[in-house]
């Protein structure tokens, strides 16, 4: 007798949707349509049922410290992220106040410019507030003081952010908790693995937590240690440049400083690492970092990643080869007629970003993520199939294969991204409305994530099942 048989599925297998059983039994699906008895069957009534996704770019430690600590990601107005930091300060006993997510791109018109300082200084506390891209915070005067830096705005970007250790630093056990959240969040979302970049402390973290969810872990390169390559663990993590948003990124007429290393700098550095059969997932937004990145990594001796490849220089697909391009597909959420993209870029480059299209013509690999901005499969996969521009837009089929089958071969695990027997059973099953209704994909959230066989998430008891 067999562990599980879903019924009545409408089920996403080799690129298409189609009427299928699964059966489960040990952790792995063993075929379709099978009659043998089984411990637990589930009446899907035609449900939809997709391949476990698979987030190639993650964060989960920020992610999970976003959960439990003050989250400013749902702020649609610069009077509500500030009725929000007052609200959390006044209410929250911990001697520093440490928020995430603020975007002011998403804020109503003539709101459009960074948080700053003396927005801040109410609180006699330190106030340090991630901006949703990660790549600068702002600080109040009371934290600028705790770090010894003197910021007219506040504002502090790029390596500077590496002072601020000392006040948004977590314990090992809010590192435990942080992840633990996140993990519970991903398979909410439908998400079965992920690829997450770590430090020292959130891989020892790691070891020291279980959790449902599988993941390859990428350590960054400056704390990268002999032995680290082994398992599940994926290679390095570094950056050539920094965002659009921050205006931080490699990017024509911006800071020329904005390049992290020159092209001969950064073929040595991926030299250093490949002698070791280590592979390289390195930050690329502006044109001249991906420009850079390609550079380096042509005929290289082992798979990479080019991380997000937002803006893309004439002509440069040709040289990507085998090199991986690890995409965030909600990124276009900045990159509409109006939007951030237009607004710090130019209309230029509105048709010259996130090229989705142009990337699957071309028969490059490309495996999506969220970059936990925000992490939320689904969200991206709207974008992706929903954008206005051509040279973006793919199909509904072509983003959930980036987001399951592409993951699977970035992470290198032949056994995921795909709902086939021999595979691990690692499923997100949505309602009946999921492939068809696209007004509501943006949001839209499984009614039950299965891991290895298990149900590990269920939204509500939406399913007829006989024991």
């Amino acid at each position: 007798m067999i562990d599980l048989i879903l019924r009545n599925g409408f089920v996403f297998s080799d690129g298409i949707f189609e009427d299928h059983d699964i059966a489960i039994d040990k952790g792995k699906i063993v075929t379709f349509n099978d009659r043998e008895p089984a411990k637990k069957e589930i009446d899907l009534e035609g449900k939809y049922v997709v391949p476990g996704f698979i987030d190639s770019h993650t964060h989960m430690l920020n992610l999970g410290l976003q959960i439990i600590r003050l989250d400013l990601a749902t702020c649609i107005t610069r009077q509500d992220a500030l009725a929000k930091i007052k609200d959390y300060a006044q209410k929250n006993k911990n001697k520093v106040i440490v928020g995430y997510g603020w975007d002011e791109s998403n804020w109503k018109k003539g709101e459009h410019y960074y948080l700053n300082k003396d927005e801040l200084d109410f609180c006699k506390k330190p106030v340090v507030l991630y901006r949703r891209d990660g790549h600068m915070a702002v600080l109040n005067s009371a934290a600028l003081k705790k770090v010894n830096l003197e910021k007219k705005d506040g504002v502090v970007k790029e390596e500077e952010l590496n002072l601020l250790a000392p006040l948004v630093t977590p314990s090992a056990e809010e590192i435990k908790v942080a992840l633990t959240k996140a993990a519970s969040f991903a398979i909410s979302e439908g998400a079965t693995a992920v690829r997450d970049f770590v430090d020292l402390k959130t891989l020892k973290a790691y070891s020291e937590v279980s959790l449902p969810i599988k993941v390859a872990k990428s350590i960054y390169a400056n704390e990268y240690f002999d032995g680290f390559q082994t398992g599940t663990n994926w290679g390095v993590k570094t950056f050539l440049d920094g965002s659009i948003g921050s205006m931080t990124a490699a990017h024509a007429g911006w800071k020329k400083d904005n390049l992290k290393m020159s092209l001969k700098e950064f073929a040595s550095f991926a030299q250093e690492f490949w002698r070791k059969g280590v592979s390289i997932a390195v930050h690329a937004i502006g044109e001249i970092a991906v420009e850079t990145a390609v550079e380096a990594f042509y005929n290289s001796p082992i798979t990479n990643s080019i991380e997000h490849f937002e803006l893309m220089p004439d002509g440069i697909l040709e040289k990507v080869g085998h090199t991986v391009i690890s995409s965030q597909p909600n990124f276009l959420q900045w990159a509409l007629p109006g939007g951030l993209y237009d607004n710090r870029l130019g209309r230029t480059w509105l048709t010259k970003n996130n090229s989705f299209r142009e990337f699957l013509d071309e028969g490059l690999s490309l495996a999506f993520g969220s970059d936990c901005m925000p992490f939320g499969p689904n969200y991206g996969i709207y974008y992706a199939t929903s954008t206005p521009f051509e040279n973006q837009k793919i199909s509904f089929e072509e983003a959930l294969i980036a987001y399951t089958e592409g993951g699977a071969r970035l992470l290198r695990n032949p056994l995921i991204g795909r709902i086939s027997p021999g595979f691990y059973a690692d499923l997100a099953i949505f309602d009946n409305k999921y492939a068809t209704d696209t007004n509501t994909l943006k949001n839209k959230k499984p009614l039950m994530t299965v891991i290895n066989g298990k149900i590990v998430y269920e939204s509500a008891r939406a399913f007829a099942d006989a024991e």
